[in-house]
């Protein structure tokens, strides 16, 4: 598999702010001063000349002191497996997919404009299930996250990087109340092989997706759906971006579904006080299809549902 950068320094570099204190400029000036000292080991009073910035500040990266903040975390992302960020089989992309899908589905990032910085969290209903995002996340990442419980929300909240929220805008994530915009899937998604797509989807299914159930016959399964929730007065439009590129994914999976649905019998309250209509994509339930669904499409970050899921591909694959 070709091997296809999609985002590299310069496409996530652009994401750091350059109000108040300048970022990017920082992030630029400082690798000037890295590359002129390890070609003629000039000191910091001829580099800051040559570059025109302050000889403290020069000194003091020289000194590996106050390292610009977009320099930690461009850094941190190439720890993390993630910069430059490559189409690959690699656990650390394969994580990014399923955090990607669980983005859409049950995160969020938005915009600090106090501190010009990102705020990324992803929600989880059970604490089971954020503590296996976080033991994954090591895994994959290496990184160290923590699971916050809101008793408001009733759910447990992990935190990410602001580093890794900028790398998802970099890749063409929604920024914001997602329930407030229309937008499209990133186009690259569809250029995935489909094993790659699976993770993507398992995400996006961990958070927004009926948990599988069976009838009581134990020979058929229920009805099983993907529902995102829009505005009202957006909600045709989100209909036909993004649940529409959604339902293009799993056909690629050569998984029926239906074409989404804005289910305008079922208005809701916003937090914000807007109504919301759910748009909803249902899978075929026929036993071949919904066999297939479930060996392609996992719940990853969904215990109830994962027990669920094998319980009824046993039962399905034993009536065939």
């Amino acid at each position: 598999m070709e091997e296809k950068i999609l985002a590299g320094f310069k496409e996530v570099l652009q994401f750091y702010s350059t109000d108040k204190i300048n970022q990017q400029k920082n992030a630029l000036n400082y690798i000037r001063v890295k590359n002129i000292r390890e070609k003629n080991l000039s000191g910091a009073r001829k580099i800051s000349r040559i570059i025109d910035i302050p000889e403290g500040t020069v000194n003091n990266w020289l000194m590996g002191k106050k390292t610009p903040r977009a320099v930690k975390g461009l850094k941190m992302l190439e720890v993390m497996g993630l910069l430059p960020l490559r189409i690959s089989d690699s656990p650390a992309f394969r994580h990014f997919l399923i955090t990607l899908g669980l983005r859409y589905s049950d995160g969020c990032i938005y915009e600090q404009k106090r501190n010009n910085s990102f705020t990324f969290y992803v929600c989880f209903s059970d604490k089971i299930d954020a503590l296996k995002f976080i033991e994954d996340s090591k895994k994959a990442w290496n990184i160290n996250l923590s699971a916050e419980y809101s008793p408001k929300a009733n759910a447990y909240y992990v935190y990410l990087p602001s580093s890794l929220a900028r790398l998802m805008l970099a890749v063409g994530s929604v920024k914001g109340d997602k329930t407030s915009q229309n937008f499209e899937m990133p186009k690259w998604i569809f250029d995935l092989p489909d094993y790659l797509k699976s993770e993507f989807l398992s995400g996006l299914f961990s958070g927004d997706g009926d948990s599988p159930r069976l009838k009581s016959s134990k020979k058929a399964s229920e009805s099983l759906r993907l529902s995102l929730s829009s505005e009202k007065n957006i909600a045709n439009e989100f209909c036909n971006g993004f649940m529409r590129d959604v339902q293009k994914l799993i056909t690629d999976l050569s998984i029926k579904s239906t074409q989404p649905k804005v289910m305008e019998n079922q208005p809701a309250l916003s937090k914000n006080g807007k109504v919301t209509y759910p748009i909803v994509i249902r899978i075929l339930t026929n036993k071949p299809n919904m066999i297939k669904f479930l060996e392609k499409i996992k719940y990853a970050y969904c215990n109830r549902a994962i027990e669920k899921s094998n319980i009824v591909l046993e039962a399905l694959k034993e009536g065939n």
